[in-house]
């Protein structure tokens, strides 16, 4: 696929879309976890944050996780997320338009 890529020039770490399965679709960057490893813990972020998203009567549409130092960003759709993991003092803003974007497009072709 290759559809990541425009991800890599806005200074993420890495990139994953992944489905509920947890397992890697695409992935792109280096750095932080292995892409199997974000993976499967972007699965079980989406699971558990859905089931509270479901409880407050709509559906999860993306998330962020931020520790002191680093972040993760992800949209959810049509039974995928697509994540990335990118250091504090990134530009969230255009990471984020990137992700929406390409889960758009990724919306119509998968």
């Amino acid at each position: 696929m290759k559809m990541l890529n425009s991800l890599v020039p806005l200074g993420i770490r890495r990139a994953v879309l992944t489905g509920t399965d947890g397992l890697v679709i695409e992935s792109v960057g280096r750095g932080g976890p292995s892409p199997e490893v974000l993976a499967v813990e972007l699965a079980n972020l989406t699971r558990a944050m859905g089931n509270t998203a479901r409880q407050l009567g709509g559906e999860l549409r993306r998330f962020t996780l931020a520790t002191d130092d680093q972040e993760i960003l992800a949209v959810v759709f049509e039974g995928y997320c697509l994540g990335v993991l990118l250091e504090r003092g990134t530009d969230r803003k255009s990471v984020g338009n990137e992700l929406t974007r390409l889960a758009l497009r990724l919306a119509e072709e998968i």
